[in-house]
């Protein structure tokens, strides 16, 4: 009779090893009986500089990661300008990201010639940058605001709009009409000019088709210097042509206006790319986004040297206005 509680704690003791054991297993084996892999999502953020406006995207990816991603994840970033290339390289094996996210040209070319196997995501670039990068399944948002987008708005600003664009070495185009948006039922469409040697014979050459707007486009070919841009804005105010800038600066230093990307929102839509890639939404498809959220600058100055009266509904939208 005195044995029976021994044995009762021994067969209590047996019960909490197998249960042990069977916790053990569920914990690190699949149903296969196969070694279950980590569950955390590795994001690897990659940035060209260490200056606000990479800094400002990188916050917009940090952000969008953190309210809409679903389950334990790691963020890493890198900086390229503080970062030994061969050292960076091992840095990241060491890390083994699920995705990457490159913010600039400099750091997405690094990821493409590295040739490393995960996926990854490029933003803060321009569309010619986007078009040497091009490989299969490229996931990218540019930050070019596509010429459709920027012609609608000075259509809500103008009833008469012969916009011009000057195009690297490309023949002279026959005028395109417009009919999207606000320019649907006006004298609206553009013409694409070719650059071959200057801007100052481009420009020319546009007045003799009668242009009243001017885009000045992200082209390094054409617009390779602060003296390029500075002689475009000069000569759309002395030729009465409104000229249409890229960001505020351009428009600080005599632009009518300028439709911008706004920089935090790139890094949010790159960031919901990365996501959609490990949760495979993406599917190995190529997909090249444009910026959703859109930044308007006027400049008042201007448009009453040119004679332009802008209409308050088009004030009331912008973020920046010199007056």
């Amino acid at each position: 009779m005195e044995e029976r509680p021994a044995y009762s704690k021994s067969k209590q003791l047996l019960g909490l090893v197998s249960l042990a054991i069977l916790v053990f297993t569920a914990h690190f084996f699949s149903p296969s009986g196969v070694l279950a892999q980590d569950s955390t999502t590795r994001f690897l953020i990659l940035v060209s500089k260490k200056t606000p406006p990479y800094l400002k995207c990188e916050k917009g990816v940090k952000d969008v990661l953190w309210k809409k991603h679903k389950g334990s994840f790691e963020t890493k970033s890198f900086y390229l300008s503080k970062e030994n290339p061969e050292d960076l390289e091992h840095k990241i094996e060491k890390f083994a990201p699920s995705v990457a996210v490159c913010i600039g040209t400099r750091a997405a070319f690094f990821l493409k010639d590295e040739e490393f196997k995960f996926p990854w995501v490029a933003t803060f670039l321009i569309d010619k940058s986007i078009e040497s990068l091009m490989t299969p399944g490229l996931l990218a948002v540019s930050m070019d605001v596509p010429i459709e987008r920027r012609i609608e708005t000075l259509c809500r600003i103008k009833n008469r709009v012969h916009a011009g664009l000057l195009t690297y070495r490309t023949p002279k185009s026959s005028p395109r009409r417009i009919q999207k948006g606000a320019c649907k039922g006006k004298d609206a469409y553009y013409i694409m000019s070719p650059f071959f040697s200057s801007i100052e014979s481009a420009l020319q050459a546009l007045l003799e088709e009668h242009v009243d707007s001017f885009f000045i486009t992200p082209d390094p070919i054409i617009f390779n210097s602060q003296e390029a841009v500075a002689y475009t804005l000069l000569w759309g105010l002395r030729n009465k042509v409104a000229v249409c800038g890229l960001s505020s600066g351009y428009v600080k230093n005599g632009a009518l206006y300028a439709l911008e990307a706004d920089i935090e929102a790139l890094g949010r839509q790159a960031g919901r790319l990365a996501i959609a890639s490990v949760e495979g939404r993406t599917s190995g498809k190529t997909v090249i986004e444009h910026p959703q959220k859109l930044i308007l600058s006027i400049n008042l100055k201007t448009a009453k040297r040119l004679g332009i009266k802008i209409p308050p509904d088009v004030l009331n939208r912008a973020q920046m206005v010199i007056r």
